[in-house]
């Protein structure tokens, strides 16, 4: 019921002057600049600060199409709050993981560091929204990990 609720009575109902296809553009942008193979702390501290606004922005968001039935612009509406709730969650996971490993390459911390950063990592919103990023121990079985030789 909550979430018929959002979606259905708030979500379909806006009326605002931002438009989501717009955002959704301006995020992709965003993470492809700052947020892709090479990442530094600069870079991704923008994306991070451009996530935010694109979130704040989606709040306004309007929905020309009112139907609940086949209504692509509510599914494209959904979509993007999720990929805004994704991009945040990755890009300040991938701030705070000051190492390069696999697809991570920061430029400022070009080493692997498995003394520090060998630990799953897990990203919890909290009521107010904020993301919290804990770890956890990665459990080694047969092959033990190694730096990637090319």
């Amino acid at each position: 019921k909550d979430e018929y609720d959002r979606v259905f009575n708030k979500l379909l109902g806006k009326k605002g002057s931002e438009n989501l296809y717009e955002i959704r553009r301006e995020l992709r942008k965003a993470m492809d600049s700052y947020v892709g193979v090479f990442r530094d702390r600069e870079g991704l501290e923008t994306a991070i600060k451009k996530i935010r606004e694109f979130k704040e922005r989606y709040k306004d968001i309007g929905i020309q199409d009112k139907s609940k039935v086949y209504n692509t612009e509510l599914i494209n509406a959904l979509e993007l709050e999720n990929m805004l709730d994704v991009a945040e969650v990755v890009t300040i996971s991938a701030l705070k993981r000051e190492e390069s490993r696999g697809a991570h390459a920061r430029l400022d911390f070009p080493k692997r560091d498995d003394e520090k950063f060998l630990k799953h990592t897990l990203a919890f919103k909290d009521e107010k929204e904020d993301i919290r990023i804990e770890y956890i121990p990665v459990n080694i079985t047969y092959w033990k990990p190694e730096e990637r030789k090319y």
